[in-house]
């Protein structure tokens, strides 16, 4: 398979305006502008990495050429976001992790939630926010579903911000394993989410 240059800048390009831009924005109507702008400015790029998996999962899961084609998106994405990371660093706005580069947990307990917490209320969650995002990505246009996913932000896990969390963990030397696994799973379920969407939308 040959490599598509344009593709994996746009995915690089996407995700630095995200890390940069739009991440850091505390006004979530911003954000979705700021998300909507990147969008449109990068038209052909995922940006996110949620929207890669959602692409992964509901297309042609035998197509090696497209999965090949989904990683390198994910590569470009992370490439994208560790240079906004830096350039965030250097400015002070970011401060380096805690050195704790192979510890795991996933969807475990929140401290505040106490230890009998149900940690699979995450999983459940992305799950069905991924469900939404993929009808509201195949139904209307992208500004549109920037908007839904600031909405929706708060359930989608990593899927939001994975590459620019997946940077921060290596520029800064902290949780990679966490953080790999969180920013690999959950996009996981949101693309399962999305593809069980599709296929309820099939049957109404």
């Amino acid at each position: 398979m040959e490599m598509d240059w344009k593709t994996n800048m746009a995915e690089l390009g996407g995700a630095f305006m995200v890390s940069l831009l739009v991440l850091g924005e505390g006004n979530a109507v911003m954000m979705g502008v700021l998300l909507a702008v990147t969008m449109a400015a990068m038209a052909g790029a995922h940006v996110l990495p949620m929207f890669t998996w959602i692409s992964a999962m509901t297309g042609d899961l035998q197509d090696t050429d497209a999965w090949i084609g989904n990683v390198m998106r994910l590569v470009f994405q992370m490439l994208g976001a560790c240079v906004a990371v830096v350039l965030m660093a250097e400015g002070g706005d970011v401060t380096a992790a805690e050195p704790d580069m192979w510890g795991f947990e996933l969807w475990g307990p929140d401290a505040a939630e106490g230890a009998d917490a149900n940690t699979m209320d995450g999983f459940l969650m992305m799950l069905g926010a991924g469900a939404l995002i993929g009808v509201i990505a195949g139904r209307c246009e992208g500004w549109m579903t920037a908007f839904a996913v600031v909405a929706l932000a708060g359930s989608l896990g990593a899927g939001v911000g994975g590459a620019d969390m997946m940077a921060t963990e290596l520029i800064g030397g902290g949780n990679i394993a966490e953080a790999a696994s969180h920013w690999i799973v959950d996009g996981v379920v949101i693309g399962v989410g999305a593809m069980l969407g599709g296929m309820l939308e099939d049957q109404l």
